[in-house]
């Protein structure tokens, strides 16, 4: 084996942007798509002198003996990137971070804080995106290195798990994506575009935890114990739908989602809904309307955006389950009255419409409602809604 770079090392990580869209665009043709994009970063980094350390999916980890060496990898992989022909129009976009410092080998890895540093650099960037540090950028200054682009200098930035703000800059390469959203840092909230909404929401809100990806979300929830997440659909190396969907397996989990996204699109609300989400916000609401809708749910008392309301049962009403459906047994313990009033829920009606449509008072509506969750086995009035829609309870024409 080719002996590990010691001392001063330059780190490189990088991961694809997006996979799991690219998963359910691609399908069974995603494999090829995953080897290729190996194949095509590997020849980069090993013309460039790089050796891969550790490989993660879709992930990354390449030590370089010098930073104009990583540079000029980073650069050539994301030409290749882009130059190659995708199947079905898809598009692979990969995040790469540079970052260069002292770590120590251990049984052929790497230690040190300038690992994890160059890690939360790549989960700061987008796809096609290439961020360098502060120190790998003045060591390309000091040994007056000729860069196969110029710099962009993004300020100081705060990193999760870092105290001390970071200095990054992005590398501007002719031909290559150039303009991209503001970081996925401290800084900046994961409401692409909108920087500073999730941290006036929090002002209204108690924010007891963050996390940048589903697996760290996974083991935030379970330490902090929330009553509500915001769960992004699009987050690296497990997604918002999956992390949500092993989140409600836990029998101990009281925490309710609300699954947040930049894209209203019907095939997220759809399976966010199925994996146990209580609601359903695009990222372009105001922050009065998250808080509320936090606080909705929180009380069990929400359902989605209503922009996308009437969609998502329509959605449900083109995508029934293919098996000839019969009503679950525990809908014979609701009565008559009970029956009515999630009927009128799967409609998307609050508690006070449904007083009004049934002429009776809300609290007594409110007393039907929790009777109906009880005996259903349900958490809220989204999965009251999955499961009167799903078990043919209600049909089409009560979706109009």
């Amino acid at each position: 084996m080719e002996e590990r770079p010691s001392g001063t090392v330059t780190f490189l990580f990088t991961d694809i942007e997006g996979s799991t869209v690219l998963l359910r665009q691609l399908r069974d043709a995603y494999g090829d798509v995953l080897a290729t994009h190996g194949r095509l970063l590997r020849r980069a980094f090993e013309d460039a002198g790089g050796q891969e350390i550790d490989t993660q999916g879709d992930s990354f980890f390449v030590a370089f003996s010098s930073p104009k060496d990583a540079v000029h990898a980073a650069v050539a992989a994301q030409r290749s990137l882009a130059e190659e022909s995708w199947p079905e129009g898809a598009v692979v976009k990969v995040r790469m971070g540079i970052h260069t410092g002292d770590a120590s080998l251990a049984a052929d890895r790497y230690l040190g804080l300038s690992v994890h540093r160059a890690a939360r650099i790549c989960s700061a960037g987008h796809g096609g995106q290439i961020l360098i540090s502060q120190t790998t950028y003045a060591l390309l200054e000091d040994q007056e290195e000729e860069l196969p682009g110029s710099t962009q200098d993004l300020g100081a930035q705060r990193l999760k798990d870092f105290d001390r703000p970071i200095q990054l800059f992005q590398l501007v390469v002719p031909g290559l994506q150039e303009a991209f959203p503001p970081l996925r840092t401290l800084e900046h909230t994961p409401f692409e575009g909108d920087e500073g909404r999730l941290a006036d929401a929090a002002r209204r809100a108690s924010l007891d935890g963050e996390a940048s990806d589903g697996g760290e979300a996974l083991d935030e929830v379970r330490r902090l114990r929330p009553d509500v997440v915001l769960m992004d659909v699009r987050m690296p190396d497990l997604d918002g739908i999956e992390a949500t969907r092993r989140l409600m397996a836990d029998a101990e989990a009281a925490t309710k989602v609300v699954m947040l996204t930049t894209f209203d699109m019907d095939e997220y609300v759809y399976e966010a809904l199925q994996a146990g989400a209580s609601g359903f916000l695009l990222k372009d609401v105001p922050p009065e309307q998250l808080v509320d809708g936090i606080r909705a749910v929180a009380s069990g008392d929400a359902l989605l955006a209503p922009s996308i309301t009437k969609r998502v049962i329509e959605e449900f009403v083109r995508r029934p389950p293919e098996a000839a459906r019969t009503l679950p047994p525990e809908v014979e313990d609701l009565t008559e009255r009970e029956l009515e009033v999630l009927k009128q829920v799967a409609r998307g009606l609050s508690n006070a419409e449904i007083a009004q449509e049934l002429f009776v008072s809300e609290t007594t509506v409110k007393t039907h409602v929790a009777h109906v969750f009880r005996k259903l086995g349900v958490r809220d009035r989204v999965q009251a809604v999955v499961f009167a829609y799903e078990s043919g309870l209600v049909q089409p024409s009560a979706a109009q």
